[in-house]
């Protein structure tokens, strides 16, 4: 299988996440509602969030993802599904992970960041926080860093729409080059969405650690 081939399919989301611990339940429904208590979560647990997104091993990164999972800090927030009920999320963590990374983005314009030049590689510290394979993160900070405005167009859309896949298209492109040699990966919308976010959100809020 192609490099590129296995872009179109990432782009595309016509294939599952591999391992049923991290197949998500779709659905504009879900994955609307999951963002929007994502942002209830930012809004409300802002240290917590922050204290996830950055850590660097998968013990602090689980213990947080615990914290927010389980707190009632937005059981107000009113939804229609049954994976989110009473201010908790059964997304992957992986996806919820992204999630916050968007609304811990906030209204920072994304759109100031320029590409920069290749480094050496494209792996990073926080990595074993995300419970992703690690190519995927990779290949989402080589994005970040390539085509940082193409992520910017991906964000702006809403999740699980139309728009979303055309923008999740274009960055084909940059996905295959950025996609680690000899890499089979599987991998739906949301979850590309979600690598892409948390790879662009380090890159704002850390780009002198970014950048080695």
């Amino acid at each position: 299988m192609t490099r590129n081939l296995i872009v179109v399919m990432l782009a595309g989301a016509l294939l599952a996440p591999a391992g049923a611990a991290h197949a998500a339940r779709s659905g504009p429904e879900f994955t609307r509602a999951g963002h929007k208590l994502a942002q209830c979560l930012y809004t409300k647990r802002k240290s917590d969030v922050l204290a996830m997104l950055g850590a660097t091993s998968a013990d602090q990164a689980q213990r947080y993802d615990r914290i927010l999972r389980n707190g009632n800090a937005c059981s107000d927030v009113t939804v229609n599904t049954r994976e989110i009920e009473g201010g908790s999320v059964n997304a992957p963590a992986d996806i919820l992970r992204g999630m916050l990374a968007e609304a811990a983005l906030g209204k920072i314009d994304t759109r100031s960041l320029a590409p920069v030049a290749a480094p050496a590689n494209y792996q990073r510290s926080w990595f074993v926080a995300t419970g992703r394979n690690p190519a995927v993160d990779e290949m989402a900070v080589c994005t970040a860093e390539m085509n940082p405005a193409g992520i910017h167009a991906l964000l702006k859309t809403t999740p699980d729409s139309g728009e979303e896949l055309a923008a999740a298209q274009s960055l084909g492109a940059t996905l295959g080059p950025c996609l680690p040699q000899g890499a089979t990966l599987k991998a739906n919308r949301q979850a590309l969405r979600a690598a892409l976010a948390e790879a662009i959100y380090h890159r704002v809020t850390a780009p002198a650690v970014a950048a080695k």
